[in-house]
Order: structure tokens, then C-alpha cells, then sequence
């Protein structure tokens, strides 16, 4: 859940530039949520949506309400912003938001919904991640449909990765704030019953990584566009 949007006048990036993605190669095009690298943050071939995602640490598109384009994935942008490599990812985030608001003109303000959801919370029996021990340039996290590996990777990343698999808005309420390593495996409950392998996804949260799902029905702040152009100003 977000901690309060805070929508004061941020620093700018050294240098930024938000344009419209790029095309399709043999049907396939390449995806970019958001990485922060060096002080450099990108995103490619994202929605809005993704981007103020990203911008705002939100786990969900339950989180974001406005015009449906901006999750139409149709509509993708390819967003660039270099800052001092030194610069704090909250610093940067700020600088994303102030990006994002001035690229496409955004007017939004935020409101509670009550929203069924779950919340990824620490386990009573303790928590069995591990603290990365790779830099951002060796970062790495995939998700299939039967398990999440990365070696570097935030919770509130995980909570949106499993947001995804349980098909349920999942906010972090672990209160960890670092990045941690972890091999998560489960039962593809797309299949079958008879030919899944392996605990479902909230067993395997709690058994492998010392986390816990619990669903929750609560009002959940919910950032609302109420407008946006969906053609980027220039660079």
C-alpha cells in the first residue's frame, strides 16, 4: 500500500527522454517495468500504468484508476531518465513522478476504495529469504507459472509478481525494505489437478520463503487519473 503520495516539486533528472515504444520483431517485443541501474532508470515498452506503477511502488492495476488506455498494451512508452550514480532510488522515484506528471500533462489525485486483497506479511515462524549479494548491474528476476526466481529483488516487486499469479491485488506489508535472493517454487494451477507438481503458491510463500498471504477486505489508496495525454510532450 502506498505510505501517502507525496506530490511536492522534485529534482530533475540530468538528462530524460519519454517517447512511444518501439515496434513488434517477429511478433515478439521487449519488456521493461522499471530498473534502476547506476542512477540511470528506464522502462521500455511499458504502459502508463507500468510506469506509475513503478514510479509509486504499487503492486496492482487495482491501484491505478483512469482512462483505459493507459493499460492498453498498444499504447507502450520507452522512458529514460540519467541522474548522478550516487542518487538514492527514492530520489529517483521522485524525480520518475515529477517526469511522468510533466511528459503527459498528469492531473491525479488519490482516494480509498474498500478492495478484497491480500497482504504479503511475515510468517510467525520467521522470515527464510536471504539478503542479495549482487549489485544492480547483476540483478536478475524471473517469473514463470510455476515459481519466481531472482537474486535481487524487493518485496514489494514480489508482491506485485504475486498480485499477478493469484490474480488478487497483493500489497507488501513485510515492512523490509532491502533486496533478497530466492528460488520460490510451486504448483502450476493452470493445469490440471491431477498433473500439478509441487505446493500451491501460498504454501510455497510460507514454507520456502517465511512470508504469508493473508486476505484482507479494506479500503486501499488508489491513485486516480483523471487526466493524461497519450501522446508524450517532446524531449
Amino acid at each position: 500500500m502506498m505510505a501517502g503520495i507525496a506530490f511536492a516539486q522534485a529534482p530533475a533528472f540530468d538528462a530524460a527522454t519519454v517517447k512511444m515504444g518501439g515496434p513488434e520483431v517477429n511478433g515478439l517485443i521487449n519488456i521493461n517495468t522499471g530498473k534502476i541501474v547506476h542512477g540511470v532508470v528506464t522502462l521500455a515498452n511499458a504502459t502508463l500504468s507500468d510506469c506509475l506503477k513503478f514510479a509509486y511502488s504499487l503492486t496492482t492495476d487495482e491501484q491505478i484508476a483512469g482512462p483505459d488506455w493507459i493499460n492498453q498494451k498498444v499504447v507502450r512508452f520507452e522512458v529514460t531518465g540519467k541522474a548522478p550514480p550516487d542518487t538514492p532510488d527514492d530520489q529517483l522515484m521522485l524525480m520518475l513522478q515529477a517526469l511522468l506528471k510533466e511528459r503527459f500533462q498528469i492531473a491525479m489525485h488519490t482516494e480509498q476504495r474498500e478492495m478484497t486483497h491480500y497482504e504479503l506479511v511475515i510468517g510467525r515462524n520467521g522470515l527464510k529469504l536471504k539478503e542479495s549479494t549482487v549489485g544492480p548491474a547483476d540483478g536478475f528476476g524471473t517469473a514463470r507459472l510455476d515459481g519466481i526466481r531472482s537474486n535481487r529483488m524487493t518485496m514489494n516487486k514480489l508482491a506485485a509478481m504475486l498480485s499477478r499469479m493469484t490474480r488478487m491485488p497483493v500489497l507488501d506489508k513485510t515492512g523490509l525494505t532491502g533486496f533478497y535472493q530466492f528460488d520460490l517454487k510451486y504448483a502450476d494451477e493452470r493445469q490440471p489437478v491431477e498433473n500439478q507438481v509441487g505446493p500451491s503458491v501460498f504454501t510455497a510463500v510460507q514454507e520456502q520463503l517465511g512470508l504469508k498471504l493473508e486476505s484482507k477486505k479494506s479500503p486501499v489508496e488508489v491513485l486516480v487519473i483523471d487526466h493524461a495525454e497519450k501522446v508524450p510532450l517532446g524531449n
